[in-house]
């Protein structure tokens, strides 16, 4: 079955949005000494810190080795600290320093009034919509990939 217009229209304007938003977003990053996976490791670890690598690995599905030179650069920049669990010593847990959490905050600050931006024409009624609309979606993408992988048109 060939998609409606707006379904191809909806589409590409997401994927247009989301490509400024990265543009901008890498941007933000250089300036601030992060790559887009330094900064990845740090959102996924302030979700639910502490955590341990494996943690990460399903996350971010990199190689280990991979994974552990962009954790071992940001404990050298001080924005993470890596420690045993003192409940069981053969694990590793990160945390975010304060001086990581400071950046990621900063960063996160930077892209959502870069979006503050660009959504200054709407009402806050307008933006309302926007947001119930999107999570609708999101909540229906949701749903199909934890019924069958999303495979079933």
């Amino acid at each position: 079955m060939e998609p409606k217009e707006s379904t191809k229209v909806i589409d590409k304007t997401i994927r247009d949005i989301h490509k400024y938003l990265v543009e901008f977003t890498k941007g933000s990053l250089k300036e601030n000494g992060l790559t887009k996976q330094r900064f990845m490791v740090l959102w996924y670890i302030t979700k639910n810190q502490p955590v341990n690598m494996s943690y990460l690995h399903d996350k971010m599905y990199m190689a280990n080795s991979t994974l552990t030179v962009i954790v071992d650069r940001l404990v050298e920049d001080k924005l993470l600290k890596r420690y045993r669990n003192p409940e069981d010593r053969r694990e590793v847990l990160l945390e975010l320093t304060k001086k990581g959490d400071n950046i990621l905050r900063k960063l996160l600050n930077i892209r959502q009034s870069f979006l503050q931006k660009a959504l200054k024409d709407l009402s806050e009624e307008q933006k309302d919509d926007v947001i119930n609309l999107l999570n609708l979606v999101l909540n229906n993408l949701e749903d199909m990939m934890k019924k069958d992988g999303g495979n079933n048109g």
